[in-house]
């Protein structure tokens, strides 16, 4: 390595990995986690984002100097300080997407982006009595030297929704401080479903919403090791079954986004890596400011993800010779319905870099209502872009025949009728195409997905929420522009 360059190799990685405790139960206690094939589907995703950054062809993209250190460091790792910044970041985090769909990694690099600015924010509320940011800049010093890449930890379970969580007859449905010492606190709770907190070194906490004075032991923020003593680590279903073949896309053979809950039993952390320690008043502004830059992420990943269903509907409608038009109805407007989403959300995630503010902590921050809106819009349209890429494919996807029957001698003869579409096209073509389609709209990983959309960085509501707030000057212009349109002299 450059001794110029802090850039860990993707063997590195996996190593540091395998050096954890094991704490990661599936349906039992998992001695040798990284074994696990779900796993190391998992761990090829963050796995890919080393290999970038190593890669001549993408380490301009990929890397990028820290000013803590004056090193090269993996631009995961880097809290934005320009709108090139951010370009870079939305480009790379949409160059990922379109190998793996999930990057998985932005979740914890927006957990400390969050905590550069809102400790920065907190100490100056406190008139300089607080040292979070001191605390978050150590820290983020120590990922960057080591080139980890975190897990960021924010969703909690919640419980009966209609209680606080000091109401909560499940005191552990929020992750709560239960004890506090001169050197730390000690914390319970359960946080849910946390992406790629399976294949990480280190864990950030989050708080994930508005906490009142009764619930100020919820407002904590902070940073431990993913075998940190309590701590243990549960696989979620449910089981993606895929092809194991030639037949299978790269996608489920060798990339998965494999969540995990992650429960807290009497956790210790040390007070040099708290960075909210019971202001409760700050509890939503960090929770905000997260859910921004995460939405922000998104108006990167879910475009890839858009193209990659827009292909997938034109090449299925040249192989099937539907180019032309349905009973009723024209490809090519089909086609339209969801390419269009991939431009309505790369539009919203210029707009958001475009309109971008410097904060005081000297991190730029993306603007909240262009964030917001390209993650509402990439939410509210996945659906339909599902339904058409189904309605275009037609049932086959579903209803593939067993793929080594197109090598049989005795039944090859017969499956293969069954693939006899346009001329030209071999039935294996066919077959891979199809399968690809299956996985992305008529299976588990399918359904993840589309949940995926609708609740990663939060729900649609959520966002209308933000959007109705950081809107609402405007809005209250509207109302005296027509004022003046209808009432003028």
């Amino acid at each position: 390595m450059d001794k110029n360059e802090i850039l860990k190799t993707s063997a590195e990685y996996r190593d540091a990995l395998k050096k954890l405790k094991p704490n990661i139960i599936k349906d039992k206690m998992l001695e040798e986690p990284c074994e696990d094939e779900d796993i190391q589907r998992g761990t090829n995703v963050i796995a890919l984002t080393y290999d970038y950054a190593r890669d001549p062809k993408y380490k301009e993209l990929m890397t990028v100097e820290s000013p803590l250190t004056g090193k090269v460091i993996n631009r995961f790792n880097y809290i934005p300080r320009t709108k090139d910044d951010l370009k870079k970041r939305l480009k790379m985090i949409n160059l990922l997407a379109q190998e793996v769909v999930c990057v998985q990694r932005c979740v914890g690099a927006d957990g400390l982006y969050a905590l550069f600015i809102g400790t920065h924010r907190l100490d100056k509320s406190n008139k300089g009595e607080t040292r979070y940011h001191e605390r978050l800049l150590k820290y983020l010093r120590y990922i960057q030297d080591n080139d980890i890449a975190p897990a960021g930890a924010v969703t909690d379970g919640k419980g009966d929704r209609s209680l606080t969580p000091a109401k909560q007859p499940e005191r552990d449905s929020y992750l709560r401080i239960v004890k506090e010492t001169d050197e730390g606190v000690y914390v319970s709770g359960i946080k849910t479903p946390i992406t790629m907190s399976l294949y990480t070194e280190e864990i950030i906490v989050v708080p994930g919403l508005q906490y009142t004075e009764e619930d100020k032991d919820c407002a904590i923020a902070f940073a431990i090791p993913a075998d940190a003593e309590g701590v243990e680590r549960y696989m979620l279903g449910p089981d993606v079954v895929t092809m194991t073949d030639e037949f299978a896309p790269t996608h489920g053979r060798k990339y998965l986004n494999k969540e995990g809950m992650v429960i807290f039993n009497n956790v210790f952390v040390p007070n040099e890596r708290i960075f909210l320690h019971g202001e409760y008043r700050f509890a939503a502004i960090y929770a905000n400011l997260f859910a921004t830059l995460h939405r922000f992420s998104y108006t990167a990943c879910k475009p890839a993800l858009f193209d990659i269903m827009t292909g997938a509907a034109m090449l299925i409608s040249d192989y099937n010779g539907t180019k032309g038009e349905y009973f009723l109805s024209n490809t090519s407007e089909k086609i339209f319905e969801i390419a269009k989403n991939s431009i309505l959300v790369s539009g919203m995630a210029k707009a958001a870099v475009e309109a971008a503010q410097e904060t005081e902590s000297g991190a730029i921050f993306p603007d909240p209502t262009y964030a917001n809106m390209g993650k509402y819009i990439a939410s509210d349209m996945f659906t339909g872009a599902v339904s058409t890429l189904q309605d275009m494919s037609g049932s086959l996807p579903a209803n593939l025949p067993y793929s080594n029957l197109l090598s049989s001698e005795k039944h090859k003869e017969n499956v293969r009728k069954l693939f006899a579409r346009k001329k030209g096209i071999s039935a294996e073509d066919q077959y891979k195409l199809n399968e690809f389609i299956r996985v992305l709209v008529a299976s588990s990983e399918g359904g993840l997905l589309q949940i995926g959309s609708k609740h990663g960085g939060g729900n649609k509501e959520a966002e209308k929420v933000a959007i109705y707030a950081n809107h609402l000057r405007r809005m209250f212009q509207c109302k005296s522009l027509v004022k003046k349109v209808v009432f003028k002299d």
